[in-house]
């Protein structure tokens, strides 16, 4: 598969959970943060922005045959700030969340790393 059409499908991938941040913060926020209520929701949100944002750039610019290098660092930045900081979060959140999170942020930092390394 050429690595644009894999642009294309990491990014319209990363839209999607982004609109599911958006839609559905709470059960999100409780599994991985342990947190709960109109705080929790806001910071979900926000990152489902972010991640809305990344992705559907990233999904539009390797459409479009524009170089999407920008977007996958994008994501790759955001991405291991992410896995970081859950990860070093230790036992004050939920270790379900801590370790589905830290190793999903992980797999998209490789993945994205790989990506803008591969674009032509």
């Amino acid at each position: 598969m050429r690595p644009s059409t894999l642009a294309i499908a990491f990014g319209a991938g990363r839209a999607l959970i982004g609109v599911a941040l958006l839609a559905a913060p709470a059960p999100i926020a409780r599994g991985w943060v342990g947190a709960e209520g109109t705080p929790a929701a806001v910071l979900t949100r926000s990152l489902g922005a972010r991640d809305l944002v990344i992705g559907a750039g990233l999904a539009v610019a390797a459409a479009h045959d524009r170089d999407p290098t920008m977007w996958l660092v994008g994501g790759v930045v955001a991405d291991s700030v992410d896995g970081v900081f859950t990860l070093a979060a230790g036992d004050r959140i939920p270790s379900n969340g801590r370790v589905a999170t830290t190793a999903l942020a992980a797999g998209a930092a490789l993945f994205g790393a790989w990506l803008a390394s591969a674009i032509d």
